[in-house]
């Protein structure tokens, strides 16, 4: 399937999951080659697939075992030049979800490899106490303030 992304020569636009998994008062994030912030696993919806089906494949192919969906915590609509200044228009979807086997991703630190569409990527996931995510490049902002303090309420966000 492909991926519902497109650019034009100065801008992008993504649409995105991402899966918001708590333990112990600890988030599983992940850092990807070449970033130097922290983000949540996840990735982009592909044409003609619901956010929901979207999230529940990201995980599975990220942290390598299923997980139920408890609930919905953003949609955020993101405006932002990146890395390569794109000037970049961004729908994310932000779930809370739990993993049938926390077994698989109870290590404090560890790395997994994904084969993305035949592009093999390495993810490097940590457990950030969610108390000291201020101490850390964790990105999105918003995101950092909300599990801070400890606001689960669903919120449509925009961010220009």
């Amino acid at each position: 399937m492909k991926d519902i992304e497109f650019k034009s020569s100065t801008q992008k636009f993504k649409y995105r999951v991402n899966g918001v998994i708590i333990n112990n008062n600890k988030l599983l994030t992940l850092k990807m080659k070449n970033n130097i912030s922290y983000c949540l696993p996840g990735g982009h919806v592909e044409l003609g697939e619901d956010s929901k089906s979207a999230i529940l494949r990201e995980m599975l192919e990220e942290i390598g075992t299923p997980v139920s969906i408890v609930k919905e915590l953003a949609i955020v609509e993101n405006f932002y030049l990146d890395k390569n200044n794109f000037q970049t228009h961004e729908i994310s979807f932000y779930y809370v979800v739990n993993p049938d086997n926390f077994d698989k991703i109870s290590l404090p630190k560890y790395e997994r490899e994904e084969n993305d569409k035949g592009e093999v990527k390495i993810h490097n996931f940590e457990w950030l106490d969610i108390s000291m995510l201020e101490d850390y490049d964790f990105r999105p902002e918003f995101l950092k303030e909300k599990l801070i303090d400890k606001n689960y309420n669903f919120e449509h966000i925009i961010k220009k």
